[in-house]
């Protein structure tokens, strides 16, 4: 578990544990993770999911290159850059490394990553994303997504449509396809509060378990544990695509 101080001066961090598993059927890993912080408080922290797609080795590939730039490119800001901003800077970079490196590679055409990726400062969160791994937060009460799958099955739903069986999986957008990718970005209007917990996945977990079973697990663990577990119980369940999960919970070191 790693430990990243949020704002010296207030006394808060957060910590921060992750797993990645292959799961039950396929043979790779085409998830990729990135917990990042440059040890300045005033930068925050910086947490990554991305799930690869493409032939071969591509899917693992596109993953790869979606967490380092985001990573590269997000701590390359000036501090005094909004974090929104700074996200949507870094996902669209590597937007377009994956794509001249898939024009560049034969093996590589048509790879693809969703990327979800979120930034916490001064008990302040943004996040930005594409694609359909998700981002959660967590608190006594209740869980919330904060992202927002761009898949054809949710596209179907937003829409008010019938379920359509076997458009699940498909994606309506991600980084690498094209030049440009449409992102989507958005910030908590209200601080992070002691105990609250952060959940980044692929949809190796939440294909397999509820949002309600995260809550539960997440609240009663610590992020460790929460990740152990659920990983665990996405394996029971079969886990056909692979499985990452990132938790991060939000704490106070000093007493105000």
């Amino acid at each position: 578990m790693e430990r990243f101080t949020l704002a010296l001066d207030e006394g808060w961090e957060i910590r921060v544990s992750a797993r990645s598993d292959v799961g039950c059927v396929r043979e790779n890993n085409e998830d990729f993770f990135g917990v990042f912080s440059t040890g300045d408080p005033a930068r925050g922290a910086l947490l990554v999911v991305a799930d690869g797609m493409g032939g071969a080795a591509a899917g693992e590939v596109a993953s790869r290159l979606a967490v380092e730039t985001t990573h590269e490119q997000f701590f390359r800001s000036p501090p005094t850059t909004d974090p929104a901003t700074a996200l949507r800077s870094a996902l669209e970079i590597a937007n377009r490394v994956i794509h001249s490196r898939a024009r560049s590679e034969p093996r590589l055409a048509g790879m693809g990553t969703t990327c979800t990726a979120v930034a916490v400062r001064d008990r302040r969160l943004w996040h930005a994303h594409v694609g359909d791994s998700r981002a959660y937060l967590v608190h006594a009460s209740g869980i919330r997504q904060i992202t927002r799958d761009h898949s054809l099955a949710a596209e179907i739903e937003r829409t008010g449509g019938t379920h359509v069986a076997g458009v699940e999986n498909i994606l309506t957008r991600c980084l690498g396809p094209e030049p440009l990718v449409e992102l989507e970005t958005g910030e908590e209007t209200s601080p992070l509060e002691s105990g609250m917990r952060i959940v980044l996945c692929s949809d190796g977990l939440t294909n397999q378990v509820e949002d309600g079973e995260i809550h539960q697990l997440v609240s009663m663990r610590g992020p460790e544990g929460a990740c152990g577990r659920l990983v665990d119980l996405a394996r029971e369940r079969g886990a056909p695509d692979n499985v990452t999960v990132v938790v991060a919970e939000v704490a106070r070191i000093r007493p105000a």
